[in-house]
């Protein structure tokens, strides 16, 4: 790493409270890899107990069954790390995890953390509550896709996406909604279509902008107060 090392890892919430020194060996032993746009930064199945810290860029965690279906598990963003369950546990990767913009990740060696870790026994805690919060959020996920149907669940994805003024990142198109919703590309652009034409939904050269958020809105509001999901 560069020599602004131990100020960049100071950043990332994982590291934020270790002392200067733990930081500049972590800066000694760690890997900077910089990717571009689609590379697959793991795949599932592979063998590996590396954890990899997101410093710049945003990815994707995509879930792939036997017969190549994918559903999009989880979107991270700089700060957030991938590869702790092969970290702990040694077993292979549990999904592929693919970059949606150009970005920038620390490689830390499961020998390095568990040589840090001894020192600071914290570092377990903070990983463990990533563990707990992303458990949760999957518990959420299976939900959404047991009892929502195919309009409610792309409205979720939707919102889920857009910032405050509606507009959503520009590498978010139809097969990131249709993998997001565990749906057909087929069905995922036929909503589209049609809420464009009701003007709900809008497509520029800057990606997808929600016009009508209360409309979405409204489609889980019903569906939250008929008991169905909640």
């Amino acid at each position: 790493m560069n020599g602004n090392a131990v100020a960049t890892l100071q950043r990332v919430p994982l590291f934020n409270n270790m002392p200067s020194q733990f930081l500049r060996h972590l800066a000694q032993v760690a890997i900077c890899r910089r990717f571009r746009t689609g590379d697959v930064l793991c795949s599932k199945g592979e063998m590996s107990s590396t954890l990899f810290v997101l410093l710049k860029g945003q990815v994707m965690v995509v879930g792939v069954d036997d017969e190549g279906r994918e559903v999009l598990l989880n979107f991270l963003k700089p700060g957030d790390f991938f590869g702790e369950l092969s970290l702990i546990d040694g077993r292979p990767r549990s999904a592929d995890v693919i970059a949606v913009t150009d970005g920038e990740a620390l490689l830390v060696r499961r020998s390095d953390f568990l040589a840090l870790a001894e020192r600071m026994p914290n570092l377990i805690w903070q990983v463990m509550e990533v563990l707990a919060r992303r458990v949760r959020e999957a518990d959420e996920l299976i939900m959404r896709m047991a009892w929502l149907n195919a309009q409610e669940r792309m409205a979720w994805a939707l919102l889920e996406f857009a910032d405050s003024k509606g507009q959503l990142p520009p590498w978010v198109n139809v097969n990131i909604l249709a993998k997001r919703c565990g749906l057909a590309r087929e069905t995922a652009s036929r909503i589209v279509s049609q809420w464009q034409k009701e003007g709900i939904l809008q497509r520029t050269k800057e990606g997808f902008t929600i016009l009508k958020p209360s409309k979405l809105q409204a489609m889980l509001k019903t569906r939250s107060c008929s008991n169905e999901w909640i």
